[in-house]
């Protein structure tokens, strides 16, 4: 059994680090024989402090399929070029948008003020936080706040882009065209014809409409539509996770 988690909204919440009874059970997963593999909109800087040490060496597909790291080590990047970039900053900029812009491992803001969103940025201090003209490349921008989200993503999605709305958050993710975590997925080199996903938004929807089975964590439509299976985020979450993953761990081999 091949397994891809989301991370945010799917096993773990509110910005808490995915617990131990998870982790404990995906580990016993894996000595067991299956693969487990995670996506997420964090990049991978962001992915390891809410794993553990035990999970430094599996597959990392981050910033919603920018970036890829296997093994410990970077596979691949697909950045926004330079001159979109650039094209990008000065819409937000005339917007007067708060951003974060994630390079390959360090990151630049431009927050006057504190912003919730900064308590999962590199919290472990394993990056630098530079200045945007030190940006090498562009892998992802996060739109934390503007005067007009709507005309923003109007004239953003008039470039050569791919924009995720997490609603969540109330955020915008940036990438590159036609960049997604499925094709980071097939991109990775692995074997793995078959899989199974957990995921809750948008950002999820490649990978679900390709996976032999999928689990919609809460109630987002158009996830919804095409699941196998949902798990409501209420007090038993956890809980039915770690059943859910139990039961097709059987059905499954």
């Amino acid at each position: 059994m091949n397994l891809i988690f989301d991370m945010d909204g799917t096993i773990c919440f509110k910005g808490q680090p995915i617990s131990k009874n998870i982790l404990n059970l995906l580990m016993e997963l894996q000595e067991s024989g299956h693969f487990i593999g995670f996506a997420s909109a964090r990049p991978c800087r962001d992915m390891l402090p809410i794993l553990d040490n035990r999970f430094k060496n599996h597959l990392l597909i981050g910033a919603n399929g920018a970036m890829t790291y296997n093994q410990g080590k970077p596979k691949c990047f697909t950045p926004i070029p330079t001159k979109v970039a650039e094209e990008i900053v000065n819409i937000l900029d005339d917007y007067h948008a708060e951003y974060l812009i994630d390079d390959k491992w360090n990151y630049s803001f431009n927050l006057k003020h504190h912003h919730p969103f900064l308590m999962n940025v590199d919290p472990h201090k394993l990056a630098n936080h530079i200045e945007i003209d030190q940006i090498e490349s562009f892998i992802k921008i996060v739109v934390l706040s503007c005067n007009n989200f709507e005309e923003l993503s109007e004239r953003i999605t008039q470039l050569d882009v791919t924009i995720h709305y997490h609603s969540a958050e109330g955020i915008l993710d940036i990438t590159y065209k036609d960049v997604n975590k499925m094709a980071a997925l097939e991109e990775s080199g692995l074997s793995l014809e078959e899989f199974i996903c957990f995921g809750n938004d948008m950002n999820d929807l490649p990978l679900f409409q390709k996976a032999h089975y999928s689990v919609v964590i809460g109630e987002y439509e158009p996830l919804l539509m095409i699941a196998r299976d949902q798990i409501l985020v209420d007090e038993k979450v956890e809980q039915n996770i770690i059943s859910k993953l139990q039961e097709l761990s059987t059905i499954f081999v």
